[in-house]
């Protein structure tokens, strides 16, 4: 027997999804939540459908909250394999999502599919 439950369903990304390609900074609207979660909007998930690079910039991939790395280095905002390089330079390759709280990100290359919750 499944759950039914609209925590669930919004924490998995069921309140929608985007298709991006571009260059554009990417926000998720606060008109995907209901009334009564306001402003809460993150994207949990993304797919990607091309090789995909994110901007080389503060705006390139915007965690929630810091990430904690697996290492003495601490927390920092960026997703790289060396402790805070910036996320411009890693790639994404096709067909791998990543989950996560993301506030909101900007594309350098690639085409993804971003999944909206809160």
């Amino acid at each position: 027997m499944g759950i039914n439950s609209q925590e669930v369903s919004y924490g998995f990304g069921q309140m929608g999804s985007i298709h991006v390609i571009g260059e554009n900074a990417i926000v998720p609207s606060s008109a995907a939540v209901s009334d009564t979660k306001p402003n809460k909007a993150v994207f949990v998930a993304i797919t990607f459908l091309e090789d995909t690079k994110f901007h080389n910039s503060a705006d390139g991939l915007i965690p929630e909250i810091a990430q904690l790395y697996p290492s003495s280095v601490g927390t920092g905002a960026d997703i790289d394999d060396s402790d805070g390089a910036a996320v411009g330079t890693e790639i994404f390759p096709k067909g791998m999502t990543i989950y996560g709280r993301w506030t909101g990100f900007k594309l350098a290359e690639g085409r993804v599919i971003a999944y909206i919750g809160y």
